[in-house]
């Protein structure tokens, strides 16, 4: 299977796969979304969306970026590519207030 890249989809086409795995994802009860995930994701791709996740987290905390590379013993691209998405999501979220 031939690999897609986000930024060559056209942002329409993008925003409503989004969508609907968002809508997929929002209709799951917590073990529902347990069995998904755990079967959908590879090992590796589960714990590196879990440490996404956690990084997320200890951010919003107030959390230096320092902290959570030594506690998490990820790298700073890893920190800051969370950070960007944390800046994105508030900024997209101020725009739909």
């Amino acid at each position: 299977m031939p690999k897609i890249l986000p930024d060559n989809l056209p942002s329409k086409t993008k925003k409503e796969l989004l969508k609907d795995f968002y809508d997929f994802i929002s209709s799951l009860n917590r073990k529902e979304a347990e069995d998904f995930f755990h079967d959908f994701l590879t090992p590796s791709e589960k714990v590196i969306f879990a440490r996404r996740l956690r990084i997320a987290k200890m951010l919003l905390q107030g959390h230096t970026q320092t902290h959570v590379r030594k506690k998490l013993g990820v790298g700073v691209s890893t920190i800051q590519f969370v950070q960007n998405w944390i800046k994105d999501e508030l900024e997209e979220r101020k725009k739909e207030l």
